[in-house]
């Protein structure tokens, strides 16, 4: 069985994780880096894979970020919490969603979160409050194909969340390294490095791929993007330590402040209401219900910490795909239209996967922009 086979089995995780830590190493994952070259399959412009799927398992980049990603889900010390961030992985699918059923029961969900001031109408109506989601048993996409944002933003091309999140992961495992290097103490590995595993979540059920090449658009639920509520709401439905799923809330604001609080503590309740329970009784609030539980734990500010490689590869990617559409004009024949949709959808996306944006993004830097993106489309479509 393939390593990125969507029907992963717990039998086989343990085989990859295993021959992921021994072959390419927690620390090591990284190497080669982005400077060396990176292997990849050159195809004909003719011949490029449309299916997410097909294209994220082409990607020698991809299925490194997976296997490595199986890997740290191996490193947490807990079996149970290790067994359960698996089961994310391997189903991908928003059970929560079995209790919204029905076009009643998402008028009267919608209307809960509208008389908690956690969605606004003029931003998220009740037609768009949740993607398309086809069957409760099937896997909206697998987890290796989904993009890491939406379409305009990071990371966005088939296993562009495998990369992002193995990326996050790294990030957030230094920083426990580096503050037991430097300050001489030791933090919870396991629910910071589990809280950045399962930080997007939702992102393969948000970002399905349409059939231009592009992905749905996301809609914002208490003012921040839908997939980061639905990810917290998966998480307590399926029972997570309370703990994992407050650092794993913090990923988009910190606990620090009041104010910043404020934004965590309403991202929980919103997910509490989709995922039909009390978060007080869950342990996720404090008892009066306005702050995180007490004293707030360090994860948090980790996993949010982590979660700060939008920070490059937002201008990376948008650039980059500026830079490709030039190269796809000049060298490849395509007019305006055909910019505008599939047939350059297609030509970004296979490249981005080969290579990253990231990976053209430096290139850009190093040299005349247009020359270095056309030196990597030229390795990748022929």
């Amino acid at each position: 069985m393939s390593n990125s086979s969507p029907d992963l089995s717990r039998r086989d995780f343990f085989k990859v994780s295993a021959a992921a830590i021994a072959t390419v190493g927690v620390a090591n994952f990284l190497k080669p880096s982005y400077a060396t070259e990176v292997n990849v399959k050159t195809v004909a412009l003719s011949n490029l894979p449309k299916a997410p799927v097909e294209v994220a398992k082409s990607s020698e980049l991809v299925q490194k970020a997976w296997d490595y990603l199986l890997g740290e889900i191996n490193s947490l010390h807990d079996l149970a919490l290790r067994e359960k961030v698996f089961s994310f992985y391997q189903n991908t699918v928003p059970t929560f969603m079995e209790q919204h059923q029905g076009s009643a029961n998402v008028s009267k969900v919608y209307k809960m979160l509208l008389q908690e001031h956690l969605v606004d109408p003029a931003l998220t109506d009740e037609a768009h409050l949740f993607p398309p989601l086809k069957d409760l048993n099937i896997n909206p996409q697998p987890f290796f194909s989904a993009p890491g944002s939406g379409y305009g933003s990071h990371h966005a091309y088939p296993g562009g969340l495998a990369t992002h999140t193995a990326v996050n992961v790294e990030i957030t495992k230094s920083i426990l390294t580096t503050y037991s290097h430097i300050m001489d103490y030791e933090y919870g590995y396991d629910m910071a490095v589990a809280g950045q595993l399962l930080h997007d979540l939702a992102k393969p059920w948000v970002f399905q791929w349409n059939k231009d090449g592009s992905c749905l658009k996301e809609y914002s639920i208490a003012g921040t993007g839908a997939h980061h509520i639905f990810s917290i709401a998966e998480a307590i439905y399926r029972g997570m330590p309370a703990d994992e799923v407050v650092a794993q809330a913090c990923a988009h604001n910190h606990p620090g402040t009041p104010k910043d609080e404020e934004l965590v503590v309403g991202w929980i309740k919103a997910a509490s209401i989709l995922a039909c329970v009390d978060p007080i009784e869950r342990g996720l609030l404090d008892k009066d219900g306005k702050r995180l539980p007490t004293p707030h734990k360090q994860a948090g500010y980790l996993v949010h910490l982590g979660d700060h490689d939008f920070v490059l590869s937002v201008p990376a990617a948008q650039q980059s795909v500026i830079a490709l559409k030039e190269v796809a004009a000049k060298d490849y024949g395509m007019n305006d239209k055909e910019l505008e949709g599939e047939k350059f959808n297609i030509f970004r996306n296979y490249i981005a996967s080969q290579y990253s944006f990231m990976h053209i993004h430096q290139a850009m830097s190093e040299a005349d922009p247009y020359l270095a993106v056309k030196a990597i489309a030229k390795k990748v479509v022929s």
